[in-house]
């Protein structure tokens, strides 16, 4: 959400289906020579690194339950400690107020963050939410500084807390596409990301809060006009498949997700989901959700599919505006968790946990009291 991140912005959300920029074809040589020449300036500059440092951070606890217990799949369900789990919560896009001044994403640059993680688990405590879906926590940064202690820190401080309070965390790494797209350069290939998907793999690859990794979702379509498009449907699913078997390999112990897709109710969006969905790497089929057709067509479309092919099929994101009113958007909320259980969706993360309040805000949180406490009528027994 703009302000919260290019792609994020809530007008954009609402218009994402119509707009499509110009279409401007760009050699794959001559950009990729840009984008060389741009990250070594920018590097240049901020003296940011684009290799792991020789140094080891600190990892994560692994306290959750003091076991290496981690989530696995048993045909199309979620299981924790040998029990069936229904991943239940919400998206981490920070509105964190420090010293007078307001932190969006770029609040995961400071040491005092951990304050603020503080306070969303313990709203998420209060709403009976056991996921967490943190996002935009590279905003603050430069692009290629895929290693900043301090960001890493405060997420290891989110994995463990989460630990301690038996909920669960999902690593959302769109970042790496969503800087790469901010410099204007094509981000779709994976090879430019591999290296340091196996870092952070590599990190939380024992870490038994979190719950599974998401590559990147909200592509635009390959056949659309943007000239950062994936340049095929073919190029797009190769991707996907490079990076989830390159995170598999660092850690075979976590499950994998593409993202959360949208635009699969556009037969001519050059998606090949189900190509995406069947890789032997991503165990989920996942979508977002924002629109009638997502909840008319997607949904039972992908449900079918999802149980066909026994992956559990999970909503990562939804949401609606405070604009709407907080009766209206409570029955928006209530809608959701129905269709939810109508398709059989076995993970609902809403759009967003926190204290904001605004017409065009997607907050959550005990100053919208109805849809609150719909949040929490819903959460799982």
């Amino acid at each position: 959400m703009l302000g919260r991140c290019f792609r994020c912005n809530p007008q954009w959300r609402r218009s994402k289906y119509k707009n499509d920029k110009a279409q401007v074809r760009i050699g794959r040589r001559a950009i990729t020579a840009l984008f060389t020449i741009v990250l070594s300036v920018l590097c240049a500059v901020s003296g940011c690194s684009t290799s792991p440092p020789t140094h080891t951070i600190s990892s994560s606890s692994t306290s959750l339950a003091q076991t290496k217990a981690y989530i696995s799949i048993s045909g199309q369900n979620f299981v924790s400690h040998n029990k069936p789990f229904h991943p239940y919560g919400s998206t981490m896009y920070p509105h964190w107020n420090s010293n007078g001044v307001l932190h969006r994403g770029g609040g995961w640059t400071y040491t005092a963050f951990k304050s603020y993680i503080d306070q969303i688990i313990s709203m998420a405590q209060q709403a009976h939410l056991n996921t967490i879906r943190p996002t935009n926590f590279f905003d603050g940064t430069t692009y290629g500084d895929w290693y900043n202690a301090t960001v890493w820190s405060n997420m290891d401080y989110l994995l463990q807390t989460a630990a301690r309070h038996g909920m669960y965390v999902v690593l959302d790494l769109s970042f790496f596409r969503d800087k790469t797209l901010k410099l204007g350069v094509y981000p779709y290939d994976p090879n430019r990301y591999t290296a340091a998907f196996s870092w952070v793999a590599s990190r939380y690859a024992k870490d038994s809060a979190l719950l599974n990794y998401a590559i990147a979702g909200e592509v635009a379509c390959p056949t659309s006009g943007d000239p950062l498009r994936p340049t095929s449907a073919q190029a797009l699913t190769n991707y996907y498949r490079v990076l989830s078997d390159t995170l598999h390999a660092a850690d075979p112990n976590h499950l994998i997700s593409s993202g959360g897709l949208s635009h699969l109710n556009q037969a001519n969006c050059g998606i090949d989901w189900k190509s995406i969905f069947s890789l032997p790497h991503i165990n989920l089929a996942a979508i977002h959700v924002y629109s009638d057709n997502d909840r008319n067509i997607t949904m039972p479309m992908v449900t079918g599919w999802a149980a066909s092919h026994g992956k559990p099929f999970t909503v990562e994101e939804f949401g609606f505006q405070q604009g709407d009113g907080d009766a209206k958007r409570s029955a928006e909320f209530q809608n959701m968790y129905d269709l939810g259980r109508q398709y059989s969706v076995k993970a609902m993360i809403f759009w967003n946990l926190g204290p904001e309040i605004g017409s065009s805000s997607y907050e959550v949180n005990p100053n919208t009291p109805l849809t609150w406490n719909t949040v929490i009528q819903n959460a799982p027994q």
